[in-house]
């Protein structure tokens, strides 16, 4: 072999031994970055199995609240008629759906029919959606403190449609209510925009989520959640059902 070839062969050399070097220094780059994507991967895993495992073990320990526990009448519950009638209708509403509003006389209905067999609760669930739903049952609850509960109530739904549907909550509108029932309308005011009162509403509020309720009206007979009745014979018949069930116990 020339020495021309030998050159040549030097000059081979020289650019693998370079090509070499330079792989051998992104080896060196490249792998800190791989180390550290892994162990990225590896510590969001074990977070999430942490995660899920932390959820398990909240799921099984955490205090257990029964649907029983949460439809048993409590001592400030809003009723009508009597806690040992042969029938309990507990109603979770908000004053400004129109459901509600609609199967309002027949509930009247229902008490006129059945008198001291038939109890009426009715708890509060307003809608997020409803922009008086919250102001229009804080009004009724302070004016239950008055001892004027269901003549709010049926104020409520007597009017709900003047002031239903509105695109911002008016607290206006239920003073006049307050003022028509005959309400101390100073204590109404400080009672509307208490805290004992914002709580007792969210009290209900947050009852009717732990069972799961997703609109109103829904009702409750005698602890068990039924289907909206299609008419008012059809919710008398599921109450006289629910009488001669009472009666044979």
């Amino acid at each position: 072999m020339n020495n021309r070839e030998n050159q040549q062969l030097t000059k081979r050399e020289r650019r693998e031994l370079r090509r070499q070097e330079k792989e051998r220094q992104q080896n060196r780059i490249n792998r800190p970055r791989f180390y550290k994507k892994w162990a990225k991967r590896i510590i969001i895993a074990l977070i999430v199995i942490l995660g899920i495992g932390g959820l398990v073990w909240y799921g099984a320990t955490r205090p257990k609240t029964s649907t029983g526990d949460i439809l048993t009448i409590a001592a400030d519950d809003w009723m009508k008629g009597d806690k040992n009638a042969k029938v309990t209708l507990i109603e979770y509403l908000d004053f400004e759906c129109e459901a509600c509003g609609a199967y309002h006389p027949a509930i009247k209905q229902l008490e006129n029919d059945f008198g001291s067999d038939f109890n009426l609760v009715v708890r509060y669930f307003p809608l997020p959606g409803h922009k008086n739903g919250l102001t229009a049952a804080l009004a009724a609850e302070a004016a239950g403190q008055q001892g004027k509960f269901w003549e709010m109530h049926n104020k409520l739904f007597e009017n709900q449609k003047d002031w239903g549907e509105r695109q911002a909550a008016d607290s206006k509108i239920f003073e006049r209510y307050a003022q028509d029932i005959g309400l101390d309308m100073e204590k109404f005011k400080t009672d509307v925009n208490s805290q004992s009162v914002k709580e007792r509403v969210e009290r209900d509020r947050q009852a009717a989520r732990k069972l799961n309720l997703s609109g109103t009206p829904s009702f409750f007979l005698n602890g068990e959640k039924i289907q909206n009745p299609r008419n008012y014979e059809e919710f008398k018949s599921v109450i006289e059902k629910a009488i001669t069930s009472s009666n044979s116990k």
